[in-house]
């Protein structure tokens, strides 16, 4: 009986309106309608499809009973037109055992709306009846959401907007922005949280747009020139903590502020776009933008309990150009490489120590380098330095380090640098004062080698090779890079490895020697991370007799 109302209540509607309207874009087929018009449940939200030209009808029935009925149809991206009409149904107490109703012929047109944002409509309810819905889309295929909610509930089902719903641009650098903006109003729900889209393209007026844009770029091509993989970082604002307690958090990095590390959000790298959620918190700043490039920016609050969401005022920034510095930073806590150019200088800045001293490990690899270290404008220290030493900054937690290094003998050069602000983290905390290898006691099979270390207790190794008679001084300049670790040796030319004690002065009688022939000697320091120093040849024969 229900199913035969409804197919005589959409007859009556199709037969009612004037060919111009959404219903006249359907044939009036009794026997099909079951099957276009839809049910729309109450305090749901419904995701509907529509093809471009082919409108799709939904309708729902109220009684006096409600006193006020909300419907909020959200477009995803592409425009669309929808219109409401009203059927009232007058009943008859002496026919309502047999269930039968009287229908008004012609409805009433309520509400159209044509484009892609998103939209509401509320009607008091005098009568009992049918709401009708139609939906089209004008330009291409897309997706929709429908919610329908009775007013008697007492939370409304989706977010509300502040009285000013605009984001604020709080900063704007080459790689980032800070933003802002007032908490939604209303009733406070624990599932709350604010999504932020970013793209370059336009603003968009609904959520769910955005969360079509990001499917069709899973599905494409990814441009490596617009891919961006952003760092979202929500930290608590001063100006508005105060206002709104409960919608901030403190949330840095060791970036921002080297304590009080809360947490970080990130997101999937998507081509141009970029949607993340902050959870409840009113501010981000994003992170790993392009320089010079503008973006628009959207936020929405989203009600994760029912789907549904509102759309704060969107903006757009232009990101500032990258500021090209002549001057590279030195990392912390890590091994660097720098190569100098014939008669090239280079400068290296230093973040200067926090508290106390900051420790700088310099090993020249081939030749003496000029090395130079200024602090705020004034020169600290200017030296030419071959081989490994350790200096001590500090004194300065305000200071702009820089340190500049230039090849000496005008030919290619390579050093290596390490800083860091705890001195037992040095690749070598003592170095001895000079890496001289000496050669004595000499027999047909046997030497002494002799050097000085720190007494720190510095591993070292010692390794040994036969060299022809008529020694050639160029093999010997091409050990020189005092660099090389151990991995370039062959394993067959390992003497010994061990660590040493507090002795600054160490020997060791290498044996097994063959009479009468030249041994190159070389000894290696090893330090924390295989860090090695290697001390000068020597080059050494033994006796052709033996006594």
């Amino acid at each position: 009986m229900e199913k035969m109302t409804l197919l005589l209540l959409l007859s009556i509607y199709l037969s009612s309106h004037s060919p111009t309207s959404l219903a006249a874009l359907v044939p009036p087929d009794s026997n099909q309608m079951s099957d276009i018009w839809r049910n729309l449940p109450m305090g749901h939200k419904v995701d509907g499809f529509l093809s471009v030209g082919m409108p799709v009808r939904y309708y729902f029935n109220v009684n006096r009973s409600q006193s006020t009925v909300i419907i909020r149809v959200t477009p995803c991206e592409s425009p669309i037109l929808w219109t409401l009409d009203f059927l009232t149904a007058h009943d008859s107490p002496e026919q309502w055992g047999s269930r039968q109703k009287h229908w008004h012929r012609a409805p009433k047109a309520l509400f159209a709306f044509e484009g892609n944002g998103e939209e509401t409509f509320s009607s008091e309810i005098t009568s009992d009846g049918f709401f009708l819905l139609d939906i089209i889309s004008l330009e291409s295929d897309t997706s929709f959401q429908i919610f329908v909610w009775n007013s008697q509930d007492d939370i409304p089902p989706w977010p509300q907007l502040p009285s000013d719903p605009r984001v604020d641009v709080l900063s704007v650098h080459d790689d980032k922005v800070k933003l802002s903006w007032k908490p939604s109003i209303g009733p406070a729900e624990t599932d709350l949280e604010y999504c932020v889209f970013i793209n370059k393209k336009h603003n968009f007026k609904t959520f769910c747009a955005t969360q079509l844009n990001t499917k069709k770029v899973l599905e494409g091509y990814h441009d490596s020139e617009d891919d961006m993989t952003l760092n979202v970082i929500t930290e608590q604002l001063q100006n508005t903590a105060n206002a709104y307690p409960k919608r901030s958090k403190s949330l840095r990095t060791p970036e921002l502020v080297e304590h009080e590390t809360k947490g970080f959000f990130s997101s999937q790298s998507l081509s141009g776009s970029q949607r993340v959620c902050v959870g409840p918190w009113t501010n981000a700043t994003i992170h790993g933008l392009k320089p010079k490039s503008l973006y628009y920016i959207d936020v929405f609050a989203v009600s994760q309990k029912h789907g549904t969401s509102v759309t704060y005022t969107g903006t757009f920034a232009e990101t500032k150009p990258k500021h090209k510095s002549q001057v590279s930073k030195l990392p912390n806590d890590e091994m660097v490489n720098i190569f100098l150019k014939n008669k090239g200088v280079k400068v290296i800045a230093v973040d200067p120590p926090s508290y106390g001293f900051k420790w700088l490990f310099v090993h020249s690899c081939l030749h003496k380098v000029h090395i130079q270290i200024m602090i705020n404008g004034q020169v600290q220290l200017s030296q030419s330095l071959y081989g490994a030493q350790n200096f001590e900054l500090g004194g300065h937690s305000k200071g702009n380090f820089i340190i500049s290094l230039k090849s000496s003998k005008g030919s290619l050069g390579l050093v290596k640098l390490f800083t860091t602000n705890m001195h037992n983290n040095l690749p070598f905390p003592s170095l001895p004062s000079a890496t001289n290898l000496s050669v004595s006691k000499r027999s047909c099979s046997s030497a002494t080698l002799t050097w000085t270390t720190s007494g720190y207790g510095i591993k070292y190794c010692i390794y040994a090779r036969h060299i022809e008679q008529n020694l050639d001084l160029r093999l010997i300049q091409k050990h020189q890079n005092s660099c090389l670790s151990t991995s370039y040796r062959s394993p067959a030319e390992k003497v010994l490895c061990r660590k040493g004690g507090s002795k600054t002065l160490i020997q060791e009688h290498i044996t097994d020697l063959k009479p009468g022939k030249a041994y190159l000697f070389d000894l290696y320091f090893i330090g924390h991370d295989n860090t090695t120093i290697k001390f000068p040849s020597q080059a050494s024969k033994t006796h052709e007799w033996c006594i």
